[in-house]
């Protein structure tokens, strides 16, 4: 099972939007996909799942839930295990508990690989505690999601510097080689020229285009292939996606 977190320290950048559409694709693409919620503000469940949650994947690290019970199907192919954001206790489990219990990511990506997933897809915080370390460490791979914004490639070279440290300790390489460059507007000189400043780093660069149906399919809570399958982002996503098979 391969293992992907979508992840950038900076909130804003559409990190929700490209990782659930990333991992709606691959489940389109007959890939068993699922895609966990590990953002405490929980916006990949709301998009998903609404507020149908009876369980949530802090319950299932606490072990008051088993994975069985707080895996959520979207579709045939594509499962969600959500996070409960108002009142939830991911937050603070991971704050408490994660310390003690320094494998409990690499357990649950046991148990979803023994279920038969290919692909899980994480979505972070933008914070960078305990709980997105232990994510990071445990992935395969990091994609950063990036607003054409001036400051974001001090964001790149900040988490760049903190997966090296991350790699050093847990003693493992860390694929992080791909940069979506998301909410892109070619009428803006400010966006183009970003694009110049991003094309020079040693990155694949995939572009996505501003899109109003991104925004249009998670208020209906359908993917973005569903909601609006003639979307221009999707040339975008595409390329993406096809570059993670």
């Amino acid at each position: 099972m391969k293992k992907i977190c979508f992840y950038i320290q900076k909130g804003g950048v559409g990190k929700t939007s490209v990782s659930g559409t990333v991992a709606a694709n691959l489940a389109r693409k007959g890939k068993k996909t699922v895609y966990l919620d590990c953002d405490p503000q929980g916006n990949a469940s709301s998009w998903y799942c609404g507020e149908t949650i009876e369980h949530d994947i802090a319950d299932v690290l606490a072990r008051r839930a088993t994975l069985a019970q707080a895996i959520q199907a979207v579709n045939p192919s594509l499962s969600m295990v959500p996070v409960v954001a108002i009142g939830g206790t991911l937050k603070e489990w991971a704050e408490t508990k994660l310390q003690q219990n320094p494998k409990a990511f690499e357990f649950l990506s046991q148990d979803l690989a023994a279920l038969g997933f290919e692909f899980a897809i994480y979505d972070c915080s933008p914070s960078f505690s305990q709980l997105e370390r232990a994510l990071i460490a445990d992935a395969d791979e990091v994609i950063n999601p990036l607003s054409p914004e001036f400051f974001s490639v001090d964001g790149i070279e900040i988490f760049l510097a903190e997966l090296r440290k991350i790699e050093d300790a847990y003693r493992r390489t860390i694929r992080n080689d791909k940069i979506v460059l998301n909410m892109v507007n070619k009428s803006f000189a400010r966006h183009r020229e970003f694009q110049r400043v991003i094309q020079k780093l040693h990155y694949h660069i995939f572009t996505i285009p501003q899109d109003a149906k991104i925004a249009e399919c998670q208020i209906a809570h359908q993917s973005l292939y569903d909601y609006a399958p003639g979307a221009k982002s999707l040339e975008g996503f595409e390329s993406l996606t096809s570059a993670l098979l």
